[in-house]
């Protein structure tokens, strides 16, 4: 999951949007999102698609490395 957060917290900062910005545009709760930028839990499936969606960013699936 470290691979999302980064990607998703170098885009945040790069757009300039805070947590609670990405909560607005995601309709995921703010709480939620700043707690997922600073590392204090991990989100999957629905809430990371929004979150990479109101960043303009697609979330797609690839096959795991080694596989």
């Amino acid at each position: 999951m470290g691979d999302f957060r980064t990607t998703i917290q170098d885009e945040a900062k790069r757009q300039g949007l805070s947590g609670y910005r990405i909560g607005q545009l995601s309709g995921v709760p703010a709480r939620t999102v700043q707690r997922f930028l600073a590392g204090d839990c991990d989100l999957v499936g629905a809430r990371i698609a929004k979150i990479a969606g109101a960043l303009g960013l697609e979330l797609r699936p690839t096959r795991k490395r080694g596989k």
